[in-house]
């Protein structure tokens, strides 16, 4: 007689989320892996500065995948894919509470799956994501929304817009101004706002420097040592004024916020959280409530209080946590260790279709190299192996 396979949930299902699925999937024959997501559509959203802005450039077969046809390839019974969002974990009885439905208020939308074990895979988003002081720009999945129209919305807005402002000179910061100082169409005025004296913080000095003389070359116009103090938009004209720290207010057709990371934490037992909001966890990804580390619950990527949240650094995360939850189940006591810092730094930078700046290490990227690697479809090329777990 077969043993009853053991449940793991697994909420999220984006870079993080679905490599845990084929992890577990591969590595524990007797594990049933319950996927749990707003949307059945991967969103490969590291491609956005370039979709955003050039619409024909990719076509969304390219950047939204569908989850389920992801999994077909493993036995009958071992996968089962929820469209909903979570919106409670009960340890009472080991189970979480989801929305299936549009609308919260929908009570008999709503249904009860229980769990061995839990991996919280639930990620991030940003203000400009919820559209909070910033043109609504999907850079991530919020919910049940539509994700195809809001990229259409946000599409027919960048074209139109003569003035645009940007706000953060991050790796998205300066990705988006290439990007729209090569927009067709009107010619764009550019501004990018950096809080620092350098571009790409945390990349290396000649990999700053170069990407703000490539984005200068562009005609894009940057403010260093200045923030953002005030956002207002005009509810008639829809223009918006952006004030300065200088004092100086630039009024622009859209403001574009690429600041602030919120975690995706409303479901979350409080005590599961840092001051943050961010998921707790020890050196085995272990969910750690009141200083003890829990034995049945996980987190990976952009939820977890690991502030590298970089896709590069996805792959690790779930094997680890995979192996953890597979060696359990086996009752191997054995633990596998994710250490962030043992992973080797890199920045690669689009600016523009056919150039960049970046470093692996300490060893500054050509920009030919950024193009062949990245620039030229924004990893577009790597979304079917992160839809199927197959990065390394």
């Amino acid at each position: 007689m077969s043993s009853k396979p053991v449940s793991v949930i697994v909420i999220g299902g984006s870079h993080a989320g679905l490599g845990v699925s084929h992890k577990l999937l591969r590595q524990a024959p007797n594990a049933s892996i319950t996927l749990i997501n707003p949307s059945e559509e991967y969103y490969f959203n590291i491609a956005t500065p370039r979709f955003l802005v050039k619409p024909q450039s990719l076509p969304s077969s390219k950047y939204l995948l569908n989850i389920r046809e992801a999994f077909r390839e493993y036995p009958s019974g071992t996968f089962t894919f929820v469209q909903g969002l979570v919106t409670k974990i009960d340890y009472s009885n080991k189970s979480v509470l989801v929305t299936t439905g549009e609308s919260f208020s929908t009570k008999s939308d709503d249904i009860s799956v229980g769990f061995d074990y839990l991996v919280i895979a639930s990620g991030s988003t940003t203000p400009a994501t919820l559209g909070q002081g910033s043109l609504k720009l999907p850079f991530k999945v919020t919910g049940f929304e539509d994700t195809n129209k809001a990229i259409s919305e946000a599409q027919k807005k960048l074209q139109v817009a003569t003035r645009v402002v940007i706000g953060g000179a991050g790796p998205l910061g300066v990705e988006l101004a290439g990007e729209l100082a090569e927009a067709s169409g009107p010619k764009k005025i550019i501004t990018l706002v950096s809080k620092t004296s350098l571009l790409l913080g945390g990349a290396t000095e000649t990999v700053q420097r170069t990407a703000e003389s490539l984005l200068r070359r562009k005609g894009v116009e940057i403010l260093k040592n200045i923030t953002v103090d005030q956002v207002e938009q005009d509810h008639e004209t829809k223009s918006w004024m952006v004030t300065l720290s200088t004092g100086q207010t630039i009024v622009a057709d859209e403001y574009i916020s690429t600041t602030g990371v919120i975690p995706n934490n409303e479901f979350i037992p409080k005590g599961f959280l840092t001051h943050g909001g961010w998921v707790n966890v020890d050196e085995h990804l272990r969910v750690v409530e009141d200083k003890i580390s829990r034995s049945d619950t996980y987190a990976v990527g952009d939820i977890t209080c690991h502030p590298y949240r970089l896709l590069s650094r996805v792959s690790l995360q779930g094997a680890t946590v995979a192996s953890n939850i597979a060696g359990s189940i086996a009752k191997d006591t054995r633990l596998a260790t994710y250490s962030a810092e043992a992973q080797t730094k890199m920045m690669v930078v689009p600016v523009g279709q056919s150039t960049g700046t970046g470093h692996l290490g300490g060893w500054t990227l050509w920009g030919c190299l950024v193009w062949y690697f990245k620039g030229k479809d924004f990893l577009t090329y790597e979304a079917p192996k992160f839809l199927r777990g197959k990065m390394q």
